[in-house]
């Protein structure tokens, strides 16, 4: 455990064999960074890994392991954070997603058995199998899937991935106003707003073969750290790990004590990857 400014970090070496996913990664993205580590060989940001109960759960870079994986690595540069601690929150991201109508929604949803029903006014779900699907020009439906839960990550995979080959979106703040979607891309589109899910939640997901679609879970951990790099050459081999884990802590420490680690109290954005 790493100490600055009175906060604690902890960063490890982990067997990438030892962790447990609890969603899907994006093909798209998950390609792009394929190709970033095979040119620059380097892992400039930590995966995000969730000690819980003697189990290490992804909960944020799925999409970094995934190339790290057809790198041929077995090891990841993990920053641990602690499932059971209140200060680890989970949220939720919306999906808006641009250029599509509601009539190539209800087609959609007809071509695959969703359940779709009109509403009259924009609501964020309470249940786990439903999805509000919110339209610029007005229209709105609440979206039942089903009640089994790795069905019903099926069905929103299906959803996701329907979207995200047919579309572009972005992931938009949970905190986003949904009675005015109208401001948030300049072309037509939905919202689609998702469920509130549980720590618990996770954790039982992480067991199934079925997992939640990317970009919908959103973990908010304090002491995130950023651009400690590592030769991606280092993470192809699960040696000696306990002996490189010390070598890492004394790494850090002298980062620490040289003055090249800084603390950012304040919101950052990061034009990264």
């Amino acid at each position: 455990m790493s100490i600055l400014a009175g906060e604690k970090f902890q960063l490890k070496l982990l067997p990438s064999e030892q962790i447990l996913l609890h969603e899907e990664c994006e093909d798209n993205r998950s390609g792009r960074l394929l190709e970033r580590f095979k040119d620059e060989n380097v892992l400039y940001n930590p995966l995000i890994v969730a000690e819980y109960e003697g189990k290490y759960i992804l909960i944020d870079g799925a999409n970094r392991f995934e190339a790290l994986k057809n790198m041929g690595c077995k090891t990841i540069l993990a920053q641990l954070v602690d499932y059971k601690c209140p200060d680890v929150k989970l949220r939720s991201w919306y999906h808006f997603v641009n250029g599509i109508s509601a009539n190539e929604l209800i087609l959609f949803c007809k071509s695959n058995g969703f359940q779709l029903i009109s509403a009259e006014c924009p609501v964020k779900p309470v249940i786990k199998n439903e999805v509000s699907v919110i339209f610029t020009t007005g229209e709105k439906f609440i979206m039942k899937f089903s009640a089994i839960p790795e069905e019903m990550l099926k069905q929103l995979s299906v959803l996701n991935r329907f979207y995200e080959n047919e579309y572009s979106y972005l992931r938009i703040d949970s905190d986003t106003d949904i009675n005015d979607v109208s401001g948030l891309s300049n072309e037509e589109g939905m919202l689609v707003v998702f469920p509130e899910f549980t720590k618990d939640d996770i954790i039982n997901i992480s067991g199934f073969s079925q997992k939640l679609p990317a970009g919908i879970s959103r973990h908010l951990i304090p002491n995130r750290v950023l651009h400690i790099k590592i030769l991606i050459d280092a993470l192809k081999t699960a040696d000696n790990l306990d002996k490189r884990n010390e070598e890492l802590e004394k790494y850090i420490q002298y980062k620490i004590d040289t003055k090249k680690v800084r603390l950012y109290r304040e919101p950052i954005l990061v034009f990264d990857e």
